[in-house]
């Protein structure tokens, strides 16, 4: 007996639990994060052939970006993995290097949108600039 309760209690939470997620999924689309590729095509107008280039930038930036977060991760490791140990600045020092380096990525990224653009977007490209530290900052997502 106690068992089938206990068991038809987990089942009524694990329900009532999905139906909450489905629920702010469903109607709440606006808090999705979609990033800020659909924005960026729209603001710059871009044409066919400028959304086929700049899916191939994101893909690129994206694997750039990994890569660098993944340096960051290890020198991290390193960093916490012995917390007996006096302080490394050395190791502090090369965090520091890939932080900058992951900035460097972002402004490359940026410079290579803005050589997409025609003449005729450049001007939505520098309304563009104002917006691009909102556009990507994590769990930001595009402004509405």
């Amino acid at each position: 007996m106690k068992k089938s309760v206990v068991r038809n209690g987990f089942i009524v939470v694990l329900l009532l639990s999905n139906a909450l997620f489905i629920y702010k999924w469903w109607m709440a689309p606006e808090r999705r994060h979609r990033g800020p590729r659909n924005e960026i095509i729209e603001k710059l107008h871009f044409d066919e052939g400028q959304v086929v280039k700049y899916d191939a930038l994101i893909r690129g930036h994206r694997k750039a970006i990994e890569g660098a977060e993944h340096q960051l991760q290890n020198q991290k490791q390193h960093l916490y993995s012995n917390l007996d140990a006096p302080f490394s600045d050395s190791i502090l020092n090369e965090l520091l290097k890939v932080e900058a380096k992951i900035e460097h990525i972002h402004f490359k990224h940026f410079k290579d949108i803005e050589k997409l653009c025609r003449p005729d977007q450049k001007k939505q490209f520098k309304e563009l600039n104002r917006e691009i530290a909102h556009l990507f900052s994590p769990g930001k997502g595009p402004k509405r």
